[in-house]
């Protein structure tokens, strides 16, 4: 009973998630694969940072070197590369492989360094490091001990 009373919730109020990923589709490029698959032509991305430098991976895997391109402009960075199709015989059954051009454009934090990003490609994972602008670096202040009566700041102005 308690099924049927969750199939009827459902179909009378729609789930908000699945309005969240028909969004997602009108915003990323898709393309339907063979077999009702659903391929994304988005290279999957990972970034981190520590003190001094922001990383970046992104698996390009099948894709040559002379045909990626990393670029630093307005603040944005692009990658953008393509996997050339290959010759396939006619018997050839199924296809879940994306072939074509896909772009990745990230917005980049004013803190980093565009004049210091380092690209090396390695076994279908292009890699890359920003490093952060000194003043971005994490600063540790030392706090003093104040012994006896403490000197207090001025107060704040009133409006």
């Amino acid at each position: 009973m308690l099924s049927n009373l969750s199939n009827r919730v459902s179909t009378l109020l729609p789930d908000p998630f699945q309005a969240v990923l028909r969004e997602l589709d009108r915003e990323f490029p898709w393309t339907e694969g063979a077999n009702g698959y659903v391929a994304r032509k988005v290279a999957p991305m990972s970034v981190w940072q520590d003190g001094s430098f922001v990383y970046a991976e992104v698996d390009v895997p099948g894709i040559a070197l002379e045909d990626l391109d990393v670029t630093i402009e307005n603040g944005k960075l692009t990658i953008t590369g393509q996997r050339k199709s290959v010759e396939r015989p006619k018997e050839f059954l199924h296809e879940e492989r994306f072939f074509g051009k896909f772009e990745r454009t990230v917005a980049l934090a004013e803190w980093v360094d565009p004049n210091s990003i380092e690209a090396e490609l390695h076994d279908g994972v292009l890699s890359l490091k920003l490093s952060k602008k000194p003043e971005a670096e994490r600063q540790k202040i030392t706090i003093n001990y104040a012994k006896g009566t403490a000197e207090k700041l001025p107060e704040p102005p009133v409006e």
